[in-house]
């Protein structure tokens, strides 16, 4: 059976999208449309096309729209099922992944429930290099230029393997981690194995109150684990839309390549 029939796909979804405001007073920030669909739509698409076969959504309340969309997702030819995160016990990417917890066997695949990439046929080479380097934790990651400080930036040796990974570097911490003029930050998605549940497990509250993924896949680091980065081809366009700016210039990227 080929690793992707195998291996199950999960998109978090359960953020409350205040960056997005009002707009997600009403819609889901994830079915926010990008040129003719959600952007949910086009991380389960993505996974489908990677031959993944069952995917679990990760929602918070409020979120039912999501379902209402989805449902088992039959009309996308893909499984689709739902957990919720639950936020009393705590918010952030690592609760999110937590909730997946005894509903996955093996290593899973996460990606962020509005994040944009295209095309998206590099996560079938990001699955291949995740294996190769039986691999604990494999991040995405794509290359910018500008301020990082957003997202989780790393620095990696010439294998990939990740050194270390920062979340919300400060400008000294960015001096180290500059490469080709730019940063590679976290932009999923993520390959995980079953180890990351122990390490959530350890994964203290961040600054901002939340729980971060990447503190949980930095522990993993400091244990020694092989923690490697995938680098996003130069070619893929990828957005975070958790803002009103990226999200116009998802939008844009859309309306010229997808629907000319």
């Amino acid at each position: 059976m080929p690793i992707q029939d195998r291996i199950y796909g999960v998109i978090l979804a359960a953020g409350r999208g205040r960056r997005l405001a009002p707009y997600t007073d009403a819609v889901p920030k994830e079915l926010l449309p990008i040129g003719s669909k959600p952007v949910i739509q086009y991380c389960v698409e993505a996974l489908r096309d990677a031959g993944v076969k069952r995917v679990f959504i990760v929602l918070s309340q409020g979120k039912d729209a999501i379902i209402e969309y989805f449902k088992n997702g039959s009309r996308f030819d893909i499984y689709i099922a739902y957990l919720y995160q639950d936020l009393e016990a705590g918010v952030g990417t690592a609760k999110a992944i937590e909730a997946v917890r005894g509903w996955v066997n093996g290593d899973f695949i996460v990606m962020y429930g509005d994040t944009f990439f295209h095309p998206s046929s590099f996560i079938s080479s990001m699955l291949d290099f995740h294996y190769t380097r039986k691999s604990k934790a494999t991040i995405g990651l794509y290359h910018i230029v500008g301020d990082p400080r957003r997202f989780g930036v790393v620095r990696i040796n010439t294998d990939y393997r990740i050194l270390e990974i920062v979340e919300r570097p400060s400008q000294t911490m960015l001096d180290k981690l500059i490469i080709d003029g730019g940063y590679l930050v976290n932009s999923g998605p993520l390959i995980l194995s079953q180890d990351i549940f122990r390490y959530i497990d350890r994964t203290g509250i961040s600054p901002d109150g939340e729980y971060w993924i990447t503190e949980s896949i930095r522990l993993m680091i400091v244990d020694n684990l092989p923690v490697y980065g995938y680098r996003i081809p130069s070619q893929v366009f990828w957005r975070d839309v958790g803002t009103q700016e990226s999200r116009l210039e998802a939008e844009r990227y859309a309306l010229e390549k997808l629907n000319p």
